[in-house]
């Protein structure tokens, strides 16, 4: 990991995000650039006095951040872009294809699950979109100055790379612990040995496969298969709860024939349930998937997929 894109605006959940970012990226010895995007307002005189005042003040905000994490001890610049309304999330992904980001950090306003289909969610489309894993802070999160605990969230329907590589170089970085979860595993009668075999189920083997990578990079690590008796957020959030994680990580899984990733959703979901960062690491883009343009039940553009060429 090279390159931290904080994404920022002057809401609360920004200050959570630019607080851990302060945390973790000298640890990760990382270039941090801050962004922050205006929305212009409509072209007449009064309406561009006020997007000037609104530029100096974001303009103001990113540089005070940026002071804050150099004086953390980490490198960092800002930025500040302009975007249409209800394009602030194409803002940031185009801007973290620019830097070549290694990583993404935002807030988010933590939003029910049904405020957040009906309002949208900045966060969660970048999340969708964004092919470096993404940290979705939620307000009031409970970000410790150095995290110890990790809780990595994988199973056998997802792509367990990034997510293992995620979590080795974070605990590495943060001298950290790891617990590996599965939900909904079926366990089998060799569930103790978390070691790859035939007899083991696929959830068991992905698992043990986790296990033994984050062993061999000298990381302390445990296992657990949790039942789904509530759901893939619910259990992943009861789980870091009751074992005191201060971070999160998620591996999306799979994109369905419609272009939706899951896990998105579900990493805020678990962030607004736990107040702890979540980590999601981005859902494998398969061939003949290409992004489009489409709309919700409110007539805004939303990120899907397509079939039809890259």
């Amino acid at each position: 990991m090279k390159h931290i894109l904080l994404a920022i605006d002057r809401g609360a959940p920004s200050w959570e995000a630019a607080r851990l970012t302060s945390h973790v990226a000298p640890k990760l010895k990382v270039q941090v650039t801050v962004l922050s995007v205006v929305v212009p307002e409509p072209q007449h005189k009064e309406a561009r006095d006020q997007h000037l005042r609104e530029y100096e003040a974001v303009r103001e905000l990113v540089d005070d951040v940026v002071k804050e994490l150099v004086t953390a001890g980490a490198q960092a610049k800002g930025n500040v872009r302009s975007s249409k309304p209800g394009e602030v999330d194409r803002e940031i992904l185009a801007s973290a294809t620019r830097i070549g980001a290694d990583l993404i950090v935002m807030g988010s306003r933590a939003r029910s699950e049904l405020a957040g289909m009906l309002f949208g969610s900045v966060s969660q489309e970048v999340a969708r979109g964004a092919s470096c894993p993404v940290v979705i802070v939620p307000t009031g999160a409970m970000t410790k100055v150095s995290p110890k605990r990790i809780v990595l969230a994988i199973d056998s329907r997802s792509d367990p790379n990034k997510p293992v590589a995620m979590a080795i170089e974070l605990a590495h970085a943060l001298k950290a612990t790891v617990e590996v979860v599965c939900v909904g595993g079926v366990v089998s009668t060799q569930a103790e040995t978390m070691r790859p075999s035939s007899a083991l189920t696929p959830d068991e083997e992905v698992v043990g496969k986790a296990v033994i990578a984050l062993e061999q990079a000298g990381i302390e690590v445990q296992a657990r298969l949790i039942p789904d008796r509530r759901g893939l957020a619910p259990e992943v959030a009861r789980e870091a709860i009751t074992t005191g994680a201060d971070l999160i990580v998620i591996g999306t899984r799979a994109l369905s024939w419609i272009g939706e990733d899951i896990a998105a959703g579900a990493a805020a979901a678990v962030a607004r349930r736990t107040r702890r960062p979540v980590v999601v690491a981005p859902a494998p883009r398969f061939a003949g998937q290409s992004k489009v343009t489409k709309k919700d039940g409110a007539g805004r553009d939303r990120s899907g997929l397509s079939g039809h060429g890259l």
